[in-house]
Order: structure tokens, then sequence, then C-alpha cells
């Protein structure tokens, strides 16, 4: 766990640091997009909308909004097992076009009927931001979700994540 949390503080310090090296407009502060995602684990497709906080240039904070996925059986959710994750933007030279980054958060749900049931999930990957226009970005994200629905149960779930994100604060 040390380890983990200096790799984290590493990157972000990295990350924090300002690339003269990079000229590229600012990130808008809020940023909301559709995206597509596909699971493979049970294979799954989903079309969902998220919303992005950047308060810093490398950094941003992303919660999942809606999704609607389809497989076996058809599931809504409005931000599911609680999604949080973190964006960090990996400066780069000679990309101005591209901009990597890498995404990792967390998930915690408790649902009460007749049971309380708890849910939790680690989220990690990596993607790439391809700016279209000044407000908005192209993104290609795969990633792994590490998912807990219960006692003595996990599932490991390979997503791939298509969309765009527009900038609606600036």
């Amino acid at each position: 766990m040390k380890k983990l949390f200096l790799i984290l503080t590493i990157l972000l310090i990295v990350s924090s640091v300002d690339a003269k090296i990079l000229k590229r407009t600012k990130k808008p502060l809020v940023e909301i997009g559709p995206k597509a995602s596909l699971y493979i684990g049970s294979v799954r497709f989903g079309f969902g909308a998220e919303v992005v906080f950047n308060p810093l240039k490398n950094i941003g904070f992303r919660m999942d909004l809606t999704e609607l996925s389809f497989g076996d059986y058809t599931q809504f959710h409005l931000n599911y097992v609680g999604s949080f994750d973190a964006l960090i933007t990996i400066p780069m030279r000679g990309l101005r076009s591209m901009q990597p980054y890498l995404h990792c958060g967390f998930g915690f749900n408790v649902l009460g009927n007749e049971e309380t049931t708890t849910t939790f999930s680690i989220r990690a990957g990596m993607g790439i931001n391809y700016p279209w226009s000044r407000t908005t970005d192209l993104f290609i994200e795969p990633g792994i979700i590490i998912y807990d629905p219960g006692p003595g149960d996990s599932e490991t779930i390979f997503r791939l994540s298509v969309g765009g994100r527009f900038g609606i604060l600036r």
C-alpha cells in the first residue's frame, strides 16, 4: 500500500509540472460528454455520459452520470457504483495533437432492500485525448475494473471506451 501511495504521489508531482514545451489551450473547468463502452468479462455494450471537473492543468476528476448497457439483459444506471476517477495528463514532448493520460479511481455503493448489499470497485487504465476544437476533445480509453459485488465474489472486467468531451464552463 505504501508503494502504491508513493507511485501515485510521484505521478501527481510529475504531471503537475508545467512543461513549457506543451503549448495548448487551457482546458475547460467543466466538461460533459457522451461515451460508448465495450465491457469484456461478461460481454456488454453501453452508451453513457460523464462529467469531468478540471481544477488544475494536468489533473481532472470524473464521475459517470448515466449509462444504458446491453448484454444478456439491459441495465440503466445513474452513476453506476458511485464512480469517482482521477485523470492525470502525462506531459509529452512533441505530442501537441494528442494528450495521453492515466485514469484511476474507485466506486462504492450500498443498496438496502431486505438485505444490505455493499459493492466496491477499483478502476485504472490509460487514455488519449485528441483536441478536436478549443472546447471539444475526442478520447479513447482502455482500462480494467476490479469489481466486488459481495462477500467471496470478485470480477475483473476490461473496458474500452470512446467518446467526446465538450467544455461547458471555462
